[in-house]
């Protein structure tokens, strides 16, 4: 076992062995970071899912650590479903660069997936003292005054629902983009101020008044401000075209563009687009094939390297450095190297985890 700069002991069992075992509030902690540094292995983010542990302050915050004393005083249940269907999507997350941004760049589990925000499941009614949204029952979230608390302090907010429904339906008065899914906010067109809910626009019909107005698998055209409905893959979108979900109009190496999936490692890829590939720890080379980023010693003549390494000067040419370790230096004899996951240069140019916050105390 080890712990977290809040001082939360994580067990490192059942996922780290790779045997099968229910998730419970004690052993959660480590089975999520586990399953996260299986994802970031995977991805090339780090080396190994030792040095990942090494590298990921999981609860810097204390949140974990204050949802288990809140589940001891009852304000949280805990959703062993839930945490197993968190543990499994979080593993299986695609190599895509917004969650590589989170991971690096985020204390904390930042890119949960959506089931991940029911495993604690609140109890706290609509204007009770709360800490974390997490504590609150039903829709409501945990809202704090203005100007928040003092820095350093701990200060409870209470229990709010901000959104009681769907919206106000078509016709009936709207001030903005709170109108139902399958509406939006119509402007008067001499004063430009919202009127009311209206429904959405079908293909061929107008949107210059509103280039939000298109339904849903439409977009609206600006050359002609015009609903139309996205390309799907293979179509052509050279002249501005919007690509179906899940598509991007890619390059093709001439003067057209295809909407298309970005390609996998080994596939054919154009390198004027961005990004060229598929997965983040690839890059587009020189036969126009997504392949590997650069590790640590290897040459980077086009300043790329995987996640866990940066490119350097090396008598003349660019290398791959692997990021600053825990303790290592990150001074001027390394070039600055940054340090890897969330460790930051700290008190003698050295790699350190991130100052702790404090952990608050469960509202009477």
């Amino acid at each position: 076992m080890r712990k977290t700069s809040s001082g939360l002991v994580l067990w490192f069992g059942a996922a780290a062995a790779g045997c099968a075992q229910s998730a419970t509030p004690e052993n959660f902690a480590g089975e999520y970071e586990e399953a996260l540094c299986a994802w970031s292995s995977g991805c090339s983010v780090f080396q190994s899912r030792g040095q990942c542990r090494d590298a990921l302050v999981w609860d810097t915050s204390g949140r974990f650590q204050y949802l288990l004393a809140a589940l001891e005083a009852d304000r949280v249940t805990f959703d062993a479903e839930a945490a197993e269907a968190c543990l499994e999507q979080v593993s299986a997350l695609a190599c895509e660069a917004d969650l590589l941004d989170r991971v690096l760049f985020s204390v904390g589990p930042a890119a949960a997936p959506e089931v991940c925000r029911e495993v604690f499941v609140g109890k706290v009614r609509n204007y009770d003292p709360c800490l974390n949204s997490e504590e609150c029952a039903g829709d409501a979230v945990c809202g704090f005054p203005p100007g928040g608390c003092p820095e350093g302090m701990c200060c409870a907010g209470a229990c709010r629902v901000l959104d009681t429904g769907a919206g106000p339906k078509i016709g009936d008065p709207c001030n903005g983009s709170d109108c139902e899914d399958d509406a939006f906010c119509a402007r008067d067109p001499n004063t430009f101020l919202f009127t009311v809910c209206t429904a959405r626009r079908e293909a061929g019909e107008g949107c210059s008044d509103d280039t939000g107005s298109c339904a849903e698998g439409l977009y609206c055209d600006f050359n002609n401000f015009t609903c139309k409905k996205e390309v799907e893959r293979g179509g052509d979108c050279s002249s501005g075209e919007t690509c179906a979900e899940g598509l991007r109009c890619y390059h093709d190496g001439d003067d057209g563009r295809t909407c298309r999936a970005l390609p996998n490692e080994g596939e054919s890829c154009s390198p004027s687009n961005y990004p060229p590939c598929a997965r983040f720890d690839n890059y587009c080379d020189a036969s126009n094939r997504c392949v590997k980023k650069p590790g640590p010693g290897e040459a980077c003549p086009d300043w790329e390297c995987l996640p866990y390494a940066e490119c350097q000067p090396n008598a003349g040419a660019q290398v791959c450095i692997l990021r600053g370790s825990e303790g290592s230096s990150c001074g001027a004899d390394t070039g600055y190297i940054q340090c890897i996951g969330h460790l930051q240069c700290g008190e003698g140019d050295r790699c350190a985890p991130p100052d702790p916050e404090p952990v608050c105390d469960v509202p009477e």
